[in-house]
């Protein structure tokens, strides 16, 4: 795992989106100009908790060890006595020998307790993936469950992931329906939820009157009056002789229409007639409406069963197959229509209508089974709520049921890695408990000699090493401030006057980066003490624009006391002065893979925010280069042009310089000047006469110009110069 540092919401880094920084190699080395963020990181690495939005993420303990202007602020600013820093005194070779000896061993320690912590942390790592793994494979049921009526039970569920994950883990899972039945449940439940389905109701099954059942059994006959009546009865030919009579005679005719003689007189229509008298006909009617009736109502019975079953609004045809019961029905209805009409034909024939209970109880049967789903609903639908609930509860119960060999796999895969983080804890807690004896040990050690009259004796030595004698550090004399250092003039009693403040600026770099240097190799207390491969050191823009004569002094001594030996957790360097950044780099390893092994390099840039750029050794360029590339990073939106009139009067400062044409471009940027119709270009040209250590007088009159108008006529300057090749070169065009 990378370690990072992440700044973000505070001063001039983006207020959300977080620039992160790889600090996993031994050296970070970071350039950027005043203003574009530096003083920010440091300030967050001196007092974390002043900063929330920010973070740095690095494996194992750590202590940061800052040197900023809040270290020289708080040191020596605002303070006229600095904390001692206490180190091994040089006149007990043994004890050093010792300590030296436990200091060794407590980073053995140190080294196998970080080991022990990555196959901890390895192992959690497995166990997260499980987790993370399971997370997935049952979030994927959400999927199934949103494309169906159940989704409102997925609200406050869908996001996170693991929300969802929780939620299923905690069920029992012993339903085993499918979400397809529940679904179809859940949407019968809303569909009646305020329109509930009506039961089907069958009206009893037709019948007719008893009368009616007497009246076409029994034959009807003509009447015993007539001399027909004997021979007709004997060749039982009634409905025959009736047919004929109705079709086949009528009032004049006289032959016969069966023989065709004349055989029909009077006295055989008087005869005929007696034969059929008024009790017949009024039988015969009876029957025929009978018919009639019957008929009608097989209609409308018929109607009014399809129309009970169509009106249920759970009635499905397809699944409920109540048509082919019904034609059945009407089938057998029809039969007994068509023994009535065969009985108006035949008065004679004695009928009796088929019972057709057999065939109305399979519509019974299903209006019976549809009434009870019925009823169901119309029960739920009135305890609504509670019915959703218990829905809702059997689709986690049933989400969980179906994803249980996912759960299994996880909790095999945890339960495997428990047993190892059981034990790489132990261990440890070990490791813990004999590091705290060698710690408890070296302090013991130490305090028998520990001082800080050496640390004195280094830092005046180094001073006067750097031609540094008009002042030097001494013990505190204040007996309420013992173990405590001051700055001190010469040999001078009086050792209460401020000195730090009558120092120059150099020499105030010097004096503080040396104490600074100490307290990363020392320690601030006789009997206590910081692992070294716990101290992560962080230096910040240890050369000001004042004390660039010890650019080459100050980068030596972080490459040899700070970085040599890759003694510290960490070291991170943050300058605004190229010349320094080259300085520090000139001394690292010259073996490129060596020097990609252990330093990472980046570029701090501002526009509106700042922003984070990882660079390589060859990108760097001389102060001089550095320069036009600022214009260039304005050109490109990485930069804000702001900068531009003073970076500008810099470059024509160097190189107008160098090339002894001062006097020429002076009197150039006049006529230049002259014939500029904008007043606010006027003044741009008239800035960059001044030179660099002039008044910003005219510098707000251009405040407002658009850029590229400062770009266009800065590249003027070169070509009235008669140097454009220079400036083409320069800006790569």
């Amino acid at each position: 795992m990378a370690d990072t540092l992440s700044i973000k919401g505070v001063a001039s880094y983006h207020p959300s989106n977080p620039e992160t920084l790889d600090i996993t190699k031994q050296n970070t080395f970071i350039f950027g100009l005043n203003g574009s963020g530096k003083s920010t990181i440091s300030n967050f690495l001196y007092k974390a908790d002043e900063y929330p939005s920010c973070n740095i993420s690095v494996e194992g303990n750590y202590t940061p060890i800052v040197y900023n202007q809040k270290f020289v602020d708080d040191n020596f600013v605002n303070s006229s006595v600095q904390e001692g820093v206490f180190t091994l005194s040089k006149d007990n070779a043994d004890l050093e020998a010792q300590i030296a000896s436990k200091s060794k061993l407590r980073e053995k320690l140190l080294d196998a307790f970080n080991e022990t912590k990555k196959l901890i942390d390895a192992a959690e790592s497995v166990q997260r993936k499980a987790t993370d793994s399971a997370i997935e494979e049952v979030f994927k049921q959400k999927y199934i469950i949103e494309k169906t009526s159940l989704d409102p039970f997925l609200r406050s569920f869908k996001t996170p992931k693991r929300k969802f994950y929780e939620q299923v883990k905690m069920q029992k899972g012993v339903t085993d329906e499918t979400i397809e039945a529940l679904d179809h449940e859940y949407q019968e439940l809303n569909q009646f939820d305020k329109n509930q389905p009506s039961k089907i109701s069958l009206e009893p099954i037709l019948e007719i009157s008893p009368q009616d059942s007497v009246l076409l059994f029994e034959p009807i006959v003509g009447s015993s009056s007539s001399q027909l009546t004997d021979f007709i009865n004997k060749v039982d030919n009634l409905g025959w002789v009736k047919v004929g009579q109705d079709n086949y005679l009528d009032d004049s005719q006289t032959t016969c229409p069966f023989c065709q003689k004349e055989t029909i007189d009077e006295e055989f229509r008087s005869e005929l007639a007696a034969l059929f008298d008024k009790t017949y006909e009024s039988t015969l009617r009876k029957v025929e409406l009978v018919e009639s009736s019957y008929r009608d109502n097989i209609t409308k019975h018929i109607d009014s069963i399809k129309s009970a079953f169509a009106n249920c609004s759970i009635y499905d045809s397809t699944q409920h197959n109540a048509e082919p019961l019904i034609e059945l029905l009407a089938h057998a209805y029809t039969s007994n229509l068509d023994q009535i009409v065969s009985k108006i034909k035949n008065p004679t024939l004695s009928i009796k209508l088929a019972d057709c209970t057999e065939q109305f109880k399979p519509l019974l049967t299903l209006a019976e089974r549809i009434n009870k789903t019925v009823q169901t609903i119309i029960d739920k639908a009135k305890q609504f709520k509670e019915s959703e609930e218990n829905i809702r509860s059997r689709m986690w119960d049933s989400v969980k049921f179906h994803t249980t060999p996912i759960f299994s796999l996880e909790k095999t895969l945890l339960d495997e890695k428990a047993e190892e983080i059981l034990d790489l804890r132990k261990r440890q807690e070990k490791i813990k408990r004999v590091g705290k004896k060698v710690a408890d040990r070296i302090s013991s050690l130490r305090s028998k000699t520990s001082n800080i009259d050496d640390t004195i004796e280094r830092i005046n030595e180094n001073l006067i090493s750097l031609g540094i004698t008009n002042f030097k550090i001494v013990a505190s004399t204040n007996t309420e401030q013992k173990n405590f250092f001051m700055l001190s003039r010469g040999d001078s009693s009086d050792n209460t006057t401020p000195v730090f403040r009558s120092l120059s600026e150099g020499e105030k770099t010097l004096i503080t980066f040396l104490y600074f240097i100490e307290k990363c190799n020392g320690s601030m207390s006789k009997d206590t003490d910081i692992a070294a491969k716990e101290k992560l050191i962080v230096i910040d823009d240890p050369i000001s624009s004042l004390s660039q004569n010890y650019i080459y002094d100050i980068a030596s001594l972080i490459q040899s006391k700070i970085i040599k030996g890759q003694k510290f957790k960490k070291v991170i360097v943050l300058t605004h002065s190229l010349f320094f950044f080259q300085e520090l780099i000139k001394q690292s390893p010259n073996n490129a893979e060596q020097f990609d092994k252990k330093y990472t390099l980046y570029r701090l840039n501002k526009n509106q925010y700042s922003s984070v750029e990882p660079m390589t050794r060859n990108e760097l360029k001389n102060d001089y280069q550095s320069l036009w590339q600022i214009l260039k990073d304005v050109m490109n939106g990485k930069a804000n042009p702001v900068v531009l009139p003073n970076v500008m009067r810099n470059i024509t400062e160097y190189y107008f310089g160098f090339v002894h044409k001062k006097d020429k471009l002076s009197g150039i940027l006049n006529d230049l000047a002259d014939k500029e119709p904008e007043q606010g270009h006027k003044a741009f040209y008239r800035y960059i006469n001044r030179g660099s250590h002039s008044d910003p007088t005219n510098i707000g009159l251009m405040v407002n110009i658009n850029p590229q108008a400062y770009l266009e006529r800065f590249e003027g300057i070169f070509v009235a110069t008669q140097d454009r090749e220079h400036y083409d070169c320069m800006m790569e065009q």
